[in-house]
């Protein structure tokens, strides 16, 4: 758990991590190892948390910070999904589109648009991306291997930050790892068209991911295939097939095969 804490704690960018001005809000429960640590990672730094009883897979954000203002949020990837999934029906008008493809523009060549003056007027009421005076800047979601939980497509993760005006991390979990496996980088806006699923970044620095397979030619190319292995002192017994098969792209993160 030290391992797992330290290395969520370090895997922000220098002018992203937790700070005394920083109020998070866990919109998961703690059971779930990685939504712990980056709470205790949020307290060793001094932020504010807000603890409420509106926390799950699944759960509404809207309801969830409802009474509070968060600077962060973590949530499980069932709850930005049905979050994707609410605000992309609302969002049909044709000036709503035209704000969305203003900044969906933006992303592609690498730049974070907090908002534009079509997404500020036309935004739907009542919701997470509605005005209100706080100040949300980043969400850490977090996919659980070998549930039924959807895997967020890069598409997704992008619309996701329009509709939230926030930076957004997307991170792997599974039983045997406290924390997490791997996390995509805070600034990592790429989109990954024909694939079904996005990427999950690189290893987190407590953990060496190896993949396993009976066919050595799958696992000696630019683009290796096998079953994950993680090694570190955050993995439960210092070493663990997680039970899937990963794949490490070209730019060295992992994905699903």
């Amino acid at each position: 758990m030290t391992a797992a804490v330290a290395s969520l704690a370090f895997a922000l960018p220098m002018h992203q991590r937790y700070g005394p001005a920083d109020l998070i809000l866990p919109a998961d429960t703690f059971s779930n190892s990685y939504v712990l640590c980056q709470t205790l990672a949020a307290l060793f730094q001094h932020a504010s948390v807000a603890i409420n009883s509106v926390a799950g897979p699944g759960v509404d954000l809207s309801l969830a910070s409802r009474s509070v203002s968060p600077t962060v949020i973590i949530a499980s990837a069932e709850t930005m999904a049905t979050l994707h999934k609410t605000e992309s029906a609302r969002r049909t008008g044709f000036l709503q589109q035209l704000g969305h493809n203003s900044l969906a523009q933006a992303l592609a060549v690498g730049n974070m648009t907090r908002s534009t003056f079509l997404s500020r007027t036309f935004s739907p009421q009542d919701t997470i991306t509605s005005p209100r005076p706080w100040k949300l800047r980043l969400i850490l979601v977090c996919e659980r291997n070998g549930t039924d939980a959807p895997v967020l497509t890069s598409g997704m993760l992008n619309d996701l930050r329009i509709y939230t005006s926030s930076r957004i991390c997307y991170a792997l979990t599974v039983p045997s790892v406290a924390g997490a496996v791997s996390q995509t980088n805070l600034y990592d806006y790429r989109t990954h068209d024909g694939l079904g699923y996005g990427h999950f970044g690189v290893p987190v620095s407590s953990v060496e991911i190896k993949l396993r397979n009976k066919d050595d030619s799958k696992v000696a190319g630019n683009t290796p295939v096998g079953e994950v292995v993680a090694i570190g002192p955050s993995v439960a017994g210092g070493q663990a097939g997680l039970g899937f098969e990963g794949r490490i792209r070209d730019d060295s993160t992992l994905a699903y095969a």
